[in-house]
């Protein structure tokens, strides 16, 4: 994701709090600190969910990336992964503090309203976070299964052609026996009885495995 445009939004949203207090009739300079701490902690908050769409839109496109790429490399999911993985360790004390707060009996029912969505909120964006962190590990998952799938096909087909030449290799082994009488190699069509024999064990094999697979 852009880290450069969620810092800059961080910026524009302190600046909203700035404004607010440079203005006389604003509820930042009518009311105490409390609805102050109150908006700070929100603007904070708000400031995680264009982070988050942005990570969301970053996971959607590396996937299609990596099944167009057939998985070649997951170095940019495994990233996106650990950096919502620092960012969930770090809501956890953010939840922590608002909680405290919350319960706190010196701040007024007034601001603990409103400190209550903040905390809805902020629950809802770690929520999100994990889900995103479950998809950088499916996506994981999806490319451990898809070169599973690779090595079984190219196992398949070694096992496939080593059974297709073994009639050949077995004919060839026992005709190749230094016995003095064997009455097929004496044979005027003992080469061409050869091939023939070969090639249609091999076929045989070969319409023998390819229904195997098919039932399977």
């Amino acid at each position: 994701y852009n880290r450069a445009d969620a810092e800059d939004l961080t910026v524009l949203k302190w600046s909203r709090v700035r404004n607010e207090l440079k203005k006389s009739y604003s509820k930042l300079r009518q009311y105490d600190g409390q609805y102050l701490a109150y908006s700070i902690l929100d603007e904070a908050v708000d400031s995680i969910g264009p982070v988050i769409a942005s990570v969301t839109k970053e996971i959607r496109r590396e996937k299609k990336i990596l099944k167009s790429t057939q998985y070649k490399s997951l170095e940019t999911i495994h990233e996106i992964a650990y950096e919502l993985r620092q960012m969930s360790r770090k809501l956890k004390p953010f939840i922590r503090v608002l909680q405290h707060v919350i319960e706190d009996d010196r701040i007024s029912p007034g601001p603990t309203v409103f400190l209550r969505d903040v905390l809805d909120n902020l629950e809802n964006y770690d929520e999100e976070v994990k889900q995103l962190i479950a998809q950088c590990v499916n996506v994981n998952e999806e490319a451990e299964k898809y070169r599973q799938r690779q090595m079984d096909s190219t196992l398949y087909t070694l096992t496939v052609i080593s059974a297709v030449f073994l009639p050949a290799q077995f004919l060839t082994g026992v005709w190749g026996m230094n016995f003095v009488f064997m009455p097929e190699l004496d044979d005027e069509y003992g080469y061409l009885m050869f091939w023939i024999l070969s090639l249609s064990l091999m076929a045989s094999m070969l319409v023998f495995l390819r229904c195997g697979r098919l039932n399977v």
